[in-house]
């Protein structure tokens, strides 16, 4: 037993050391890298940060090395170290020549290896017309010099580990075994999915510099490739989001983005305010109660819309965070089971209003007390240039929930990091309590009407409600105040106390409210009237900056007259569309099994294929994304 674990280690260290060669030689044959990465320390730190996913990805490849070991040691065959080796060995070249191919890829793309990129050896020979002989030749050379130092490394050093003693009977070894597997599939898992937290690890975790290059070091190829794979292999079949063409698709939802000259309307002070995002965490206007909720549950927020410009029909175009909060920072729609940043390859080109700001010298952060290596968030916001990131790891001071600080704790810190920001500025911050287990203590005795289904979640957003009043009331007293605009919105929204159809549009009806210092006068305490979505947000306040917008085609100017009062919207099963005439929508796996408050069947049609056809093009959009 002493053998098979110094057997185990010393596998995992071998593992280690492969990882670490094919690292430097990565960032050698990327090349000069000076202008890729701007701080010489993140090119030391990427050695280090990726260690999570070296740890799992080396357990990865213990697996089934482990597992015959264990029948080894139980059943003494002498033919079984012979698979061992040439398990380890065949999982040496395909290590090796996905490092190799992610580097090569990589000097060509910026991107880290990913399942598009192996998509084209469905037609292998298109890709060996593509790779000149010399290509070819140059990758087996490499991989035969990657490859012989390690094979004898592995041969003369690690697999003598595994000679074992003949000892005791079988019914103890045996015994024993069981127990070993056991355990090691336990801190396997564990090892596997980063520890014993509630969200299991991704790329994100090695993510830590604002430039792309030193993340992509840090991410382990083999890793990214794995979990690439299984993004892919969630997605259903692309016929069940495709009903038209994409000509007619786009013919069908032309109406929605007119191209009338800008005439909008000017609500914001000054041209160039600070900006403050406060995402409310599954916040559904069936629990505010000046939009008609449940009464007594968000008096702050009420109180707030005295003070601010409401949209009482504003609805979320997504179900989950990792799709909300890009469409509210990239305006970037999403489709049933696909949010974009959950694909790391396909982040750098997406757009974000960050990137609109920051040559202008705007300060970004971004403030949430749970883990933002959720949805692959950490990444999206470091490729999208922000420079401070804020999560639960920084809050060491507080006690902590399940999912991480909550908010009474992390608002306070949140105007402590406003008053720190040099104007100007974009802060973001994302509450934390209204997501469940609701392990908060409570602020006060306020409950929910008896008989709540949802009563856990309705008395979080009331607690939560609590402390984003404390937070504003100190926010006014600040000398930034009154040059700051707040867009406080849901990120989406949630199951309530009316339990709403998810299909619904009411599902998706959120709380948005623009308020803060730099609001023109006459636009407090007002309300907009038009439908509004999520998307809309960006292009908005591109507009009121008077800065171009046409980096983000899904987004429409809501002060422009031209505008159409509409939205599109997702749930788990499929997708929907509302405007003023009412909603229709339909699950994608019943496309005519269709679900509306209207009447006219003609319209109920329309309203259901301009639903497919949005949520059609967003598909095919991240489809076409490198």
């Amino acid at each position: 037993m002493k053998a098979l674990i110094k057997y185990i280690f010393g596998l995992l260290f071998f593992w280690f050391l492969v990882f670490f060669v094919n690292r430097i030689f990565f960032v050698l044959y990327q090349w000069p890298i000076g202008a890729k990465i701007k701080q010489d320390a993140d090119l030391w730190k990427a050695f280090v940060m990726g260690y999570k996913l070296d740890i799992s990805t080396g357990t990865i490849l213990l697996g089934l090395p482990l597992i015959v070991a264990i029948a080894f040691y139980i059943f003494q065959k002498s033919y079984l170290p012979r698979v061992i080796f040439g398990l380890c060995l065949t999982l040496l070249l395909l290590y090796t020549a996905v490092a190799l191919s992610d580097t090569g890829l990589y000097k060509e793309w910026n991107a880290k290896i990913n399942m598009q990129a192996l998509a084209h050896f469905k037609n292998p020979a298109e890709v060996f017309r593509t790779l000149s002989l010399k290509l070819i030749v140059l990758f087996l050379v490499l991989l035969t010099a990657f490859t012989a130092p390690f094979y004898w490394l592995y041969k003369k050093k690690i697999h003598t580990l595994l000679i074992l003693k003949e000892e005791m009977s079988f019914r103890s070894r045996l015994w024993k075994g069981v127990l070993f597997f056991m355990i090691s599939v336990t801190l396997g898992v564990f090892a596997i999915r980063g520890g014993v937290t509630n969200i299991p690890i991704n790329q994100s975790v090695a993510y830590f510099s604002n430039d792309a290059l030193a993340n992509d070091i840090a991410v382990n190829p083999f890793y990214n490739l794995l979990q690439d794979m299984t993004v892919k292999n969630v997605l259903p079949d692309e016929a069940l989001y495709k009903f038209h063409t994409n000509e007619e698709a786009r013919a069908l939802i032309q109406d929605d983005f007119p191209s009338a000259k800008d005439s909008s309307l000017q609500v914001f002070k000054i041209q160039r305010p600070n900006l403050v995002y406060i995402f409310l965490e599954s916040w559904s206007v069936d629990n505010v109660s000046i939009l008609g909720g449940v009464q007594g549950c968000t008096p702050q927020f009420d109180k707030l819309c005295s003070e601010g410009l409401l949209f009482p029909k504003a609805y979320a175009t997504a179900y989950v965070s990792d799709q909300g909060i890009p469409a509210v920072l990239s305006a970037y729609p999403g489709a049933m089971r696909l949010a974009i940043i959950n694909q790391p390859a396909k982040v750098p080109g997406l757009p974000c209003i960050s990137e609109q700001l920051k040559p202008l010298g705007y300060q970004l952060g971004f403030m949430f007390g749970g883990d933002l290596v959720y949805g692959n968030l950490r990444g999206y916001l470091l490729e999208k240039q922000f420079d401070q990131l804020t999560e639960e790891v920084n809050f060491t001071q507080y006690p902590k929930g399940s999912l991480g600080v909550h908010d009474e704790y992390t608002f306070p810190e949140f105007l402590k990091t406003l008053n720190a920001s040099k104007s100007p500025f974009l802060q973001c911050f994302f509450t934390t309590s209204t997501h469940m287990p609701y392990d908060y203590k409570p602020t006060d005795d306020w409950k929910s009407e008896p008989g709540d289904p949802e009563k856990k979640y309705t008395e979080s957003v009331h607690y939560s409600d609590i402390h984003l009043g404390r937070f504003f009331e100190a926010a006014k007293k600040q000398t930034w105040y009154d040059s700051t605009i707040f867009i406080v919105i849901a990120d989406h929204s949630h199951n309530t106390i009316r339990q709403r159809d998810p299909a619904s549009s009411m599902h998706s009806h959120i709380p948005l409210l623009i308020t803060g210092g730099a609001l023109k006068e006459e636009w407090r305490g007002k309300q907009w009237d038009k439908i509004v979505s999520q998307l809309d947000i960006t292009s908005t306040v591109l507009h009121q900056m008077k800065l171009p917008a046409d980096r983000f085609p899904w987004s429409r100017d809501i002060f422009n007259p031209a505008t159409p009062s509409s939205a599109y919207y997702i749930f788990w099963g499929g997708a929907g569309y509302i405007n003023d005439q009412g909603y229709a929508s339909a699950h994608q796996i019943m496309p005519h099994h269709l679900i509306s408050d209207m009447k006219d069947s003609v319209l109920i049609k329309h309203h259901n294929t301009k639903a497919q056809s949005f949520q059609q093009l967003v598909y095919e959009d991240v489809k076409g994304r490198k």
